[in-house]
């Protein structure tokens, strides 16, 4: 926190200069489906939070960079395993941040069982539209906990990751305050979105309508920094009716209609009918899986490099029915992914109702045929 008056004072008079972020002279109206006018940095960090028994928190953040001013070596992104990843050829490690100030803050949670690195080309894509990403390891539910045996009870497990998000809300938002971080000044502390995939979804809309367990009674409030929110293929069963009716910021639901993990109906149903927020918006990827939105052929790919399908399979069961012919090619998938999620923030994080254009039924039926679009104003 800052502890100067006078600093406390630029730091507020910046915010509130930053109501239309970013500040300087690059473009704010890009094509959402195309990589945005920033170069793209990437770091490794551990959040711990002391005030629940030392929760640490291996986290990843994507930020923007100026282009030509990244230096270092491209990201790789380690499986934890054999030495094995996956290198970046959009993001940069511990690159310059941007000289521009007051970006969007969009915290990205995972799946269950998953990585935060599991949606790389989203957070990349992101990032080079003038977001600062930032996805955590949800302790206790991630891969490496289920492989180790070290995985959190279920009911644990949803209480704690709304806690998760706001918490790095709560850290980013004070490094962002801190004239010793690099992050000073980056974001815009009244700019926040949450995503998630699969039971990150379920996370993302926690977060916006809270959450309450139905055995102990622990709640989760939502978090009133949340301004816009989105459900990658989202896990929403285990919200009631008035938590989803509680969602009153925009929300945006991107599903896939061969999903048999969160299938549409009731998990996007549910939250597009019920949710108060307005606009909401709903894309059915008409042929995707649950694991058409992740990295799972990118990690797959590399296995079977070494391996063979079996070996493949085992590790990743959905491999061949959402990464082989006949499935929907994966690419496809990912860049619809990352056109619609840019242009919802870049519409309600950034305020620019141009991007209106590309979140329509008009749009869809011209531009995107695998798209089943709809809207509720």
């Amino acid at each position: 926190m800052l502890r100067s008056p006078s600093l406390r004072c630029l730091w507020l008079l910046l915010a509130l200069l930053a109501a239309a972020p970013a500040q300087a002279g690059r473009p704010r109206f890009a094509d959402p489906g195309a990589l945005g006018p920033y170069a793209v940095g990437h770091r490794l960090f551990t959040a711990v939070d002391h005030a629940r028994a030392d929760r640490a928190l291996p986290s990843e953040i994507w930020y923007p960079a100026d282009p030509g001013n990244t230096g270092g070596l491209p990201t790789f992104y380690d499986f934890g395993f054999l030495r094995l990843g996956l290198l970046s050829d959009v993001a940069f490690e511990n690159a310059p941040p941007s000289r521009d100030i007051a970006f969007p803050l969009i915290v990205f949670s995972h799946g269950h069982g998953g990585v935060s690195w599991q949606s790389i080309s989203l957070m990349e894509h992101l990032a080079s539209h003038g977001f600062v990403v930032v996805a955590p390891n949800h302790t206790g539910d991630t891969f490496a906990d289920a492989r180790n045996g070290r995985e959190d009870p279920f009911p644990t497990i949803l209480l704690e990751r709304p806690r998760d998000i706001s918490f790095l809300i709560d850290l980013v938002l004070a490094r962002s305050q801190d004239p010793l971080d690099w992050l000073f000044l980056k974001v815009n502390p009244f700019l926040v979105g949450v995503a998630g995939h699969s039971l990150g979804g379920f996370t993302a809309l926690a977060m916006a309508g809270g959450y309450a367990d139905p055995g102990s009674g622990a709640q989760d409030p939502p978090d009133p920094r949340v301004r816009a929110v989105a459900g990658i293929a989202p896990y929403s069963v285990l919200l009631s009716n008035a938590e989803l009716s509680a969602i009153s910021v925009p929300l945006f639901l991107l599903s896939g209609t061969l999903d048999t993990t969160a299938p549409i109906d009731p998990n996007t149903t549910r939250p597009f009918e019920l949710a108060s927020g307005r606009p909401i918006d709903r894309a059915d990827l008409v042929g995707a899986t649950h694991e058409h939105f992740a990295n799972v052929c990118d990690i797959g790919q590399v296995l079977l490099d070494l391996s063979d399908l079996d070996t493949v399979e085992a590790l990743i069961p959905d491999y061949a029915a959402t990464c082989l012919p006949p499935a929907l090619p994966v690419d496809e998938a990912k860049r619809i992914q990352s056109f619609y999620l840019t242009a919802f923030f870049k519409r309600h994080l950034y305020g620019d109702a141009r991007f209106d254009a590309f979140l329509a039924e008009a749009w869809a039926a011209a531009h995107e045929p695998l798209v089943l679009y709809q809207r509720r104003n």
